[in-house]
């Protein structure tokens, strides 16, 4: 039986342990852009979610109307509902962006989410303009505070998730 203390001593070749040492590097910065890349598709998903969610709850309180005509035959009748909430939601969420600290660095997966939800917000932004200039319905102008609303949460969530080391 052989004894372990008699085996020869080994030496790796040269430049072994600087491979190893960049490959578990890589492979720490591969597991962190991924898991960057999850959460920002979980937000982004987590806005389209929320706003198809409020586009399609009802709107404003309900009343019944019997028509004069027909007493047997009631409407449902919606009223608008307001949509000041969703602007001090909005305008609060707005504050915390600014109130976040700018990073000059980060991934280019993270920094394309952030573009894209800056872009949608600027749309229903300008969408917004419209709809007060033309005095469109509120229910319409609700589901568009209701959006900016869910893009602002995705926004905040995607840039208050840049930690250092990132």
């Amino acid at each position: 039986m052989l004894k372990l203390r008699e085996l020869p001593e080994l030496t790796p070749p040269p430049g072994l342990w600087e491979r190893v040492l960049e490959t578990q590097r890589v492979r720490a910065a591969t597991r962190r852009l991924r898991r960057r890349a999850v959460a920002a598709a979980a937000a982004i998903a987590m806005a389209g979610v929320s706003a198809a969610l409020m586009l399609d709850r009802p709107r404003g309180p309900m009343r019944v109307v019997l028509p004069p005509a027909s007493p047997t035959t009631a409407l449902v009748v919606r009223e608008p509902a307001s949509y000041a909430p969703l602007v001090e939601e909005s305008e609060r969420l707005e504050r915390l962006l600014a109130e976040l600290p700018s990073r000059r660095v980060m991934a280019g997966s993270t920094a394309g989410t952030i573009a894209g939800l800056e872009d949608r917000i600027a749309f229903v932004d300008a969408q917004l303009s419209y709809a007060a200039a033309r005095d469109l319905a509120p229910t319409y102008r609700e589901a568009l505070w209701g959006e900016r609303v869910e893009l602002m949460n995705a926004l905040v969530y995607v840039r208050s998730g840049l930690a250092p080391g990132y």
